[in-house]
């Protein structure tokens, strides 16, 4: 078995960092398997929400501090740029991605969570961007995801300092929308993920429309945003939609 497992329900992908023994550390290979995962869920248009999680009692705790023990500079470029291509191209999937952090979401782990959709947690969960306590910073988008998510001083500090949070602090700051009780939280990340396997065509153009324009002055981030209004209007499921609300019957979306 390997160090990232893949299991399909309905229109559902469920990822599992599957190392636990070492804490689902992200290692050059378990990036690898991840990405390759990624890639057949992205060329797979009956698959419409994923689910990312970790074996035992860590989502990931960070990258192979050995590994990177013998890096030369070019190693370490080599590293933060395949974390990071990794990570964009999960943030930029179609489909919606839930992080069940289960655990330990440090370093690597909390960079791979920030590139998902949504976040939820246990209360066990502890986050942190620990790379200066080794002389290194985040190297795989912490230093771009992480302020965009909780505001610059906030991420300046744990980034800073190294600081490692709660759960109820995460919640507090916005870096995840719910503490759910550890033996609810897969169940939890299964309903949400169903809910919205089973949604409209719409969603991906929602996410489409806010990753979009992060960076866009505000006249050309609502350009972008009418244009995709617009294309939500070629889908199948805004007319299904419309017509169920008129009729009074819940909708049947087809996610075309």
């Amino acid at each position: 078995m390997g160090q990232v497992t893949l299991e399909k329900k309905d229109r559902m992908a469920v990822i599992t960092l599957n190392r636990p023994e070492k804490q689902n550390a992200l290692t050059a290979s378990a990036r690898q398997e991840l990405f390759t995962i990624l890639k057949e869920i992205d060329g797979n248009n009956q698959i419409r929400a994923a689910i990312i999680t970790g074996a035992g009692d860590a989502f990931a705790a960070g990258a192979d501090i050995r590994a990177m023990e013998s890096y030369s500079i070019e190693d370490a470029v080599q590293s933060s740029r395949q974390g990071s291509t990794l990570f964009l191209f999960l943030e930029n999937m179609p489909i919606p991605v839930i992080a069940a952090i289960n655990g330990w979401a440090l370093g690597g782990g909390l960079e791979l969570a920030l590139a998902c959709d949504i976040r939820i947690c246990s209360p066990n969960a502890k986050f942190g961007q620990p790379e200066v306590k080794v002389g290194i910073l985040p190297g795989y988008g912490a230093n771009i995801r992480l302020p965009r998510t909780i505001g610059i001083p906030r991420a300046k500090e744990m980034i800073y300092f190294g600081k490692i949070i709660t759960a109820a602090e995460a919640e507090t700051m916005g870096l995840v929308t719910r503490v759910i009780p550890r033996e609810q939280l897969m169940q939890t990340a299964l309903d949400m993920a169903e809910q919205l396997a089973r949604g409209p065509a719409s969603i991906a153009l929602a996410k489409q429309a806010i990753n979009s324009v992060m960076d866009l002055d505000m006249d050309r981030a609502l350009a972008v945003s009418s244009r995709l209004y617009g294309d939500a209007y070629k889908t199948r499921d805004a007319r299904e939609g419309i017509r169920a609300y008129l009729e009074k019957r819940p909708p049947v979306f087809q996610g075309n």
